[in-house]
């Protein structure tokens, strides 16, 4: 019997096939988003595995990324870690256990999906990339270290050089570190696509990251001119410009306001980044972690977004204003220009940013235009077009792997 033949991958109903999808930590991001609608998307085969570390909280998957995933349907394997490593501390330690746990299960699945950039598996694998951080010189190009303990640790040669040691002493490699010629790379956006092709001469399909649709959006006409920035709080988010940005479209007489959605992903910064805020209290607001219908709900209240994190490979907080009936503005490197893919809403830096702000609250009467410009964006982005992607994609890969035979 034929490779083809021994499959038991049988579309359209419960399947005997098995799937295991691995992210190292799950928190609250794009590629959290990715993780939660594989698991939905493959729920119906023979219970899917999540493999993953620290705390796992379904209920709070499910709300966060918008999915409904039935405890029973998930099946949660985790690696024993020391309770010091159960936080988001720690990541590439972590990370390096994590993938020593992934080999030694990998041969129990007919299939395996790494939600997070490369996983080595010590066997064949699809691999979604989520970000460069992988690699430390395009990190570090596209996000030098940050200000603080931890970044200037980072530019010690000789600690730094001695941490990625013991990283790579304790993850212990397979043979056939990824990406290797039988894996699958999964691209999130044509940006990342290509500099995975010029950097790295890999190609990589490119199948968007998953953005559930906005619930019935409020008219342009009862929304404030607010701005949203959402998503992580971090350095590398560059926060402080957004103020400033806003701060300097507002001394041109514009009386808009800022509303900053996220948490913060450092004490450090956190505290910096208070005392900007503070600074500005009048027309600035910090809301947290806002999750579902609370999102939503700001979302569709405001007419426009600000982005500031250059070089990022998608920008699903970009995607999920658009979906909102917002008018983002994002930098001109990364995925987020992709995702809005209009010269008035993408400039190159602060000065262009805060003139081409101003052209817009100047001239309302392009908002029209640009809202109905993104609706048709926004059609680019959906979970169900994901997932439909990413079971094809599967399919097509795990057709030329050799298949357990059906008992």
């Amino acid at each position: 019997m034929n490779r083809r033949q021994e499959t038991t991958w049988i579309p359209g109903s419960p399947q005997r096939f098995r799937v295991a999808i691995a992210h190292p930590f799950l928190g609250h991001g794009g590629s959290e988003s990715r993780a939660a609608w594989l698991l939905q998307g493959f729920e119906d085969f023979a219970p899917v595995a999540l493999l993953t570390t620290g705390p796992f909280d379904l209920q709070a998957l499910n709300r966060f990324c918008g999915v409904a995933l039935a405890p029973e349907r998930v099946r949660v394997r985790r690696p024993a870690l020391p309770w010091r490593m159960l936080g988001a501390g720690g990541a590439a330690l972590r990370g390096a256990i994590f993938e020593r746990f992934c080999r030694s299960v990998a041969s129990q699945f007919d299939l395996r999906i790494s939600a997070y950039n490369f996983c080595d598996f010590g066997a064949p694998g699809i691999h979604c990339l989520a970000d460069f951080s992988w690699n430390e010189q395009l990190r570090n190009t596209l996000h030098p270290p940050r200000p603080g303990t931890r970044g200037s640790l980072r530019r010690i040669p000789g600690v730094r050089s001695a941490y990625e040691s013991l990283v790579r002493l304790v993850a212990g490699t397979s043979g056939r570190p990824p990406p290797a010629p039988d894996d699958l790379i999964v691209a999130n956006s044509q940006w990342s696509a290509r500099l995975l092709r010029e950097q790295f001469d890999l190609d990589a399909p490119v199948v968007y990251p998953p953005v559930p649709d906005a619930p019935a959006a409020r008219p342009w006409a009862q929304r404030e001119d607010g701005f949203v920035a959402m998503g992580r709080l971090s350095h590398e988010k560059r926060i402080e410009e957004i103020i400033a940005m806003l701060k300097a479209v507002r001394e041109k007489g514009f009386r808009l306001t800022l509303h900053l959605v996220g948490r913060a992903d450092a004490p450090s910064y956190e505290r910096r980044l208070r005392r900007v805020i503070e600074a500005e209290r009048a027309w600035v607001r910090h809301h947290g972690l806002l999750e579902g219908a609370e999102k939503w709900a700001l979302l569709s209240s405001q007419r426009y977004g600000l982005h500031a994190c250059r070089g990022e490979a998608f920008g699903i907080a970009v995607a999920e204003m658009v979906k909102a009936g917002c008018i983002p503005f994002v930098p001109e490197t990364g995925g987020p220009a992709e995702i809005v893919n209009h010269p008035l809403l993408i400039y190159r830096d602060a000065s262009d940013a805060v003139e081409k702000i101003a052209r817009i609250l100047r001239y309302p009467v392009l908002c029209g235009p640009l809202a109905g410009h993104l609706a048709d964006q926004a059609r680019r982005f959906s979970a169900a077009r994901f997932v439909q992607d990413m079971r094809a994609l599967a399919l097509n890969f795990a057709a030329g792997l050799p298949q357990r035979r059906t008992p």
